[in-house]
């Protein structure tokens, strides 16, 4: 009782302390104030320091976060709230706000701010193997972020621990503030000094009595490791945790389901090195028998046993699976099947085994021959029919009984009624096994079943009725709505039209409406009235677009994709949608929105938008090896945010063992403020491509014009202006009847295009399709041989139909047609196909060759690709390939028009930008004096 009494004493205490202290704050205020009472804000300054170039900007942002408005009394509570606003803004280092006279009838309040310096650049030095943007992911600071000296410490601390995890045992980190003396702002220069680490000295495997150490290690990264010099050598904790999952994981797909992995580290801290003990306890290995299943094969009821992938801890994982055989069984129409199972351990040459016997009683199968539905009045019996799935033998359903799904079949049909207004129908079943024939098949059970439909009463709406709108017109309001008089009523759509509602008002700037909703059912459950009560709340007009972090961005590439314009009714979804166009802007990274005076119900929201730019500077150089361009390098350099106009300036080189090609090009994603994207580039190739007598010296300009359709869909339409020039790559003589073709041509070409797009990746797709199509459209200036249209069509599909085994397929055709002058097409328009990217076993271009050899091109091509792609694990990936192609409407002769075909199969190795491969095919059709096959070296999948 005494501890109840002083809790009770302590509680009065605390409240009266409470009252005195805001008595003491409160009451001086409030007599401070004249006898007229509070004071009037005559006028609202803000004084901003130390941003001279943004000052207007930074006021600006601060009245929207102020709540006084000249002409509005002195209040407390709204500059306790003002001053909050801008110190939760986390915009402003300082903020000083002197005290006003408020015995005055009007007072000026002044507010001191200084706005952070931004973040202009973050620059990491050190660093190495990990890449700049790991390090960049893991730091909660960003470019265009407001900088907070605070700050930094933590972002060595979370650079240290990213080191840490990659296997370094004492990193150095260092990261310091230079201030922009042009701008204020300030450049972060982070160094990193990796330090020392632990390398893998040794991994050592012990208990692996069913498969060899060098089995197993190759499987694990910490072994490679110790294999490699510097630093790829490091001990990384991850690493050997992945390991353990891989050698658990292997060793359940092999039989051994209660396998168990652990490890031992041991430091030496004088040599910085590391000796791995995995230990290894096999457990016994599992052979499973099943016996008495007619009904399915043994390989599909394994499928349930989930033992490879959760194990067998005390049997938990056999019990598990034996559940769900069970349901296999039932849903198949053996409700009566019973399922047993028994474990004899046995110890083979000292290799424990333990032998699961399951045995099923699949018992007689149980097939719907009748289902009869009586007392539905209102609907017919095909529309009830078409919710149940339980049915008799045909084309969709082998007729099997299901009590679960007939449950599941009662609750659509009492759906289907509730849809069409019948609140309180009945729906009751009765099911009938019929006993077996003497001359039955014992195995069979015949099941009858019986729908017995009590509809109800049919309630249709009455009245609906809005009350309380006026902020929009009642017209617009009662069109939206789904349900309307006269129609059956569905309670469930009552909430629906009460968000539909609430939403349609809220686009008319109203964000903080209520909608309410009351349901009157007459007596006789006909009659169901609607009354929706709207409290529309105030009214919210959409002010200022703020933006800052954008150094070299202009204000007006991020305010295009605003499409609210201030004063007009505040859109929440509009808002939202500029929110996603401005994330797609390419030469930002990311962006952070504040609505600024939209939780505070303010009559005015202003959006801040802190953005972070993308480096806009770029380089980029490669070089290779394939058998289509032998060696070659790669070099491109440009920026990504061109005088900040978001548009990308870039110029590239690529040198080849079989020629050059130079491209200045320039990308506008947004052509004339459309959603059209624009790439006007000048370039010029030479190109003497493998196994052909000619080359050809190109010169032009060009212009591309791309847009989304649609999900996956892409239209384009391009244009080309060329000028060529062919010439013989060897010492024969032109021929007469194609020296014509030899001769400097000017061409212009048109192209519209589509391309749609549904992979699930661009480097490494394993599900979706891609497919394109174009035409050339191509006209001559000066000359008639490049007159034609050229048809491109082209598909790939790609299905992984089990884990590890990607199927993929391609057809493609091209075509040439002529137009105007009937002459000769020049042979570097012409269609050329073997090699490295179609058909796989002949050499490049020499699908179809003439009597000397020589490649043939033709105005047709045909390809068809077929790929079967095994993952092997650690990167590697087997294929097995199948392709034929056919060249025909030649210029010259060669040999026949049919399709020639080859086999194959290769090695690729997964790298983060592709696949690196080698393959090698085989004619399947070799004529005489030909190759069997040949090799291929590619870098990224040929398809």
């Amino acid at each position: 009782m005494e501890s109840l009494i002083t809790g009770f004493q302590r509680y009065i205490f605390i409240c009266m302390a409470g009252a005195l202290a805001f008595t003491l704050v409160t009451i001086p205020a409030a007599s401070s104030f004249g006898q007229s009472g509070p004071p009037i804000v005559a006028d609202v300054r803000v004084i901003v320091a130390d941003a001279p170039d943004k000052a207007i900007q930074w006021e600006d942002i601060a009245r929207s976060l102020i709540q006084f408005k000249p002409g509005d009394a002195y209040s407390n509570l709204k500059l306790r709230d003002s001053l909050a606003a801008l110190d939760h803004s986390g915009l402003f280092e300082k903020i000083h706000f002197p005290d006003p006279d408020l015995t005055l009838p009007a007072i000026t309040l002044e507010f001191h701010l200084t706005p952070y310096s931004r973040i202009k650049d973050i620059r990491i030095s050190g660093g190495f193997p990990l890449l700049e943007k790991e390090i960049r992911n893991v730091m909660s600071i960003y470019t265009g972020d407001a900088y907070v000296p605070a700050r930094l410490p933590e972002q060595a601390d979370f650079i240290a621990g990213l080191f840490e995890k990659e296997g370094y045992i004492a990193p150095a980190i260092t990261l310091d503030a230079e201030k922009d003396a042009s701008d204020g702002h300030v450049i972060i220069h982070v160094r990193i000094d990796n330090g020392p680490f632990l390398k893998v000295s040794s991994v050592t495997l012990t208990g692996n009595r069913s498969f060899s150490q060098t089995r197993l290690r190759t499987r694990l990264s910490t072994w490679h490791a110790s294999l490699l010099p510097g630093e790829a050598s490091r001990f990384v904790k991850k690493d050997l945790d992945q390991d353990v999952i891989t050698l658990r994981d292997f060793y359940r797909a092999k039989g051994f389901y209660d396998v168990t992995v652990e490890t031992d580290v041991q430091t030496d801290t004088a040599s910085k090195t590391v000796d791995i003990r995995i230990m290894i306890n096999e457990g016994p290995l599992y052979r499973i028998d099943i016996e008495g299943n007619a009904a399915f094969y043994q390989f599909t009821l394994k499928k349930n046993l989930p033992l490879a992938k959760d194990g067998n801890r005390n049997d938990l994982g056999l019990r598990k699976g034996l559940r769900a055989m069970k349901k296999r069984y039932a849903e198949a129409g053996y409700p009566d099947a019973r399922i047993s199972w028994k474990a004899d351990d046995f110890d083979d040459e000292g290799m424990p085994e333990r032998r699961i016997r399951i045995t099923i009683e699949e018992g007689p199968r149980h097939i719907v021959t009748q289902v009869s539905i009586s007392g539905n009045q209102t609907l017919s019996q095909d529309e009830i029919q078409r919710q149940i799935l339980t049915r008799t033998p045909g084309w969709i359903s082998a007729g099997q009984y299901n009590a679960d799904v007939l449950k599941e079949d009662l609750r659509a049909v009492k759906a289907l009624y509730l849809q069409h207004g019948f609140l309180e129908t009945r729906i009751d079943e009765t099911v009938h096994i019929k006993a077996p024939d003497s001359d039955a098949k014992k195995e069979i059970r015949e099941i009858f079943i019986q729908i017995d439909i009590a509809e109800g009463p049919r309630t249709r709406v009455g009245r609906v009725d809005i009350a309380h709108l006026d902020a929009i017109p009642m017209d617009a309001a009662r069109k939206a709505l789904t349900q309307q008089p006269g129609e059956p009523f569905r309670r469930y759509m009552v909430t629906d039209d009460q968000n539909t509602l609430a939403a349609l008002i809220s686009e008319a700037g109203y964000p903080h409406v209520t909608v309410s909703h009351e349901v009157d059912i007459s007596p006789d459950k006909t009659r169901a009235d609607i009354i929706y009560t709207v409290d529309a709340g105030p009214a919210v007009r959409m002010g200022e677009t703020f933006v800052i972090g954008n150094f070299k961005t202009r204000p007006h590439i991020i305010d295009r994709e605003i499409t609210l314009e201030a004063d007009a009714p505040f859109s929440l979804s509009r808002v939202l949608s500029s929110q996603r166009d401005i994330r797609n802007i390419n030469a930002l990274s990311g962006a952070r929105f504040t609505t600024m005076g939209l939780a505070e119900k303010a009559d005015r929201v202003d959006l801040l938008v802190e953005v972070e730019e993308k480096k806009p500077y770029f380089a980029e150089f490669a070089v290779g090896y394939d058998t289509q361009r032998l060696f070659y390098t790669q070099a491109a350099v440009g920026d990504n945010n061109l005088l900040g106009l978001n548009k990308q300036l870039r110029a590239e080189l690529e040198w080849s063992q079989i020629g050059y090609r130079a491209e200045l090009g320039l990308t506008e994603p947004r052509f004339f403020g459309t959603r059209i994207k624009s790439h006007t580039a000048m370039f010029t190739e030479k190109l003497e491509e493998l196994n052909k007598d000619f080359g050809t010296r190109t010169y032009g300009a060009s212009n591309a014009f791309s847009r989304e359709l649609a999900k996956n869909l892409t239209g384009s339409l391009n244009f080309r202006f060329e000028y060529r020039e062919q010439y013989r790559t060897d010492n024969t003589p032109i021929p007469e009847e194609e020296a014509d073709q030899y001769q400097p041509r000017s061409i212009l070409v048109g192209t519209p295009g589509l391309a749609y797009n549904s992979t699930d990746s661009f480097i490494r797709p394993t599900r979706g399709i891609r497919a394109t199509g174009s035409v050339d459209v191509s006209s001559g200036v000066k000359n008639s041989l490049d007159d034609f249209f050229k048809y491109r069509a082209e598909i790939r599909a790609y299905h992984t139909p089990i884990q590890r085994v990607t199927l993929a397929v391609r057809a493609r055709v091209g075509h040439i047609d002529p137009y105007g002058s009937r002459g000769r097409i020049p042979e570097d328009q012409l269609f050329f196909l073997g090699g490295t990217t179609d058909v796989r076993g002949f050499s490049e271009n020499k699908l179809r060759v003439d009597d000397q050899g020589d490649p043939v091109g033709g105005q047709t091509s045909l390809l068809g690709s077929a790929e079967i792609r095994f993952d092997m694990g650690m990167n590697f990936e087997l294929a097995g390939f199948y392709d034929t192609g056919a060249i025909r409407d030649v210029i010259r002769n060669g040999d026949s028009d049919g399709f020639r075909d080859s086999a194959g199969i290769g090695l690729r190795y997964i790298t983060a930008i592709g696949p690196i491969g080698l393959m090698h095919g085989w004619k399947l059709d070799r004529q005489p004096g030909e190759s069997r096959g040949a090799f291929h070296f590619s870098i990224g999948y040929t398809f």
